[in-house]
């Protein structure tokens, strides 16, 4: 069943609001959840706007930055590896890949902590 014009711009209009909702949720869980990996960079909407939206956000994760630039429609994400701040690779990842990018390098890096914890606590205890 094929949609009208008037259907699919409503639809595209109701992502568009739902995408800027997403992002600015995003930055605020991982700058809260993150605190010192996480830069945000933000835009007012226009020359005389009190109002400002996320324009480009950095997750510092580990051996590898989160970058997620996004322009009030269009959100573009890429993950870089990072050595000693020398970027050797860059992969433009779709919004679905990114995040699942992130989810398993926070997971690594959460697993290497509780690790090095559990060590230190042990050898402290000896």
């Amino acid at each position: 069943m094929e949609s009208s014009f008037g259907e699919s711009a409503a639809w595209i209009r109701r992502s568009t609001t739902d995408l800027k909702a997403f992002v600015e949720a995003l930055a605020e869980r991982l700058q809260q959840s993150m605190p010192g990996l996480v830069e945000v960079e933000r835009r007012k909407d226009g020359l005389f706007s009190h109002h400002q939206h996320l324009a480009h956000l950095v997750l510092h994760a580990g051996d590898f930055d989160f970058h997620l630039q996004f322009d009030g429609t269009h959100i573009e994400t890429l993950r870089a590896r990072t050595v000693r701040g020398v970027v050797l690779k860059r992969d433009i990842l779709p919004l679905g890949e990114w995040l699942q990018s992130l989810l398993q390098e926070t997971a690594t890096i959460s697993s290497e902590m509780q690790a090095a914890s559990q060590t230190l606590h042990d050898f402290l205890l000896q």
